[in-house]
């Protein structure tokens, strides 16, 4: 095994992190020399898992903002 079978899920994101703004957009420099390894389909597929991970988390906030309404007492049901 060389080097680049070391890279782990933590190692990438501790990297992603080292290279980020105050804002948590990427530098420049590394936005350019990282993605711009990939073409627009990999980016593509990037950004739609990106968005897919989102929607679970934000669903998963939402869930657990319910349950503590309904533990209240509340009745919490969409709008129509």
């Amino acid at each position: 095994m060389g080097k680049r079978d070391s890279l782990t899920p933590s190692v990438l994101v501790g990297k992603i992190r080292e290279n980020q703004n105050n804002n948590k957009t990427l530098k420049s420099l590394f936005a350019g020399q990282f993605l711009g390894k990939f073409d627009a389909e990999e980016l593509n597929g990037l950004n739609r898992s990106i968005e897919k991970e989102l929607e679970k988390r934000q669903q998963k906030e939402l869930d657990a903002k319910i349950k503590e309404l309904e533990s209240m007492g509340f009745e919490v049901k969409p709008k129509k």
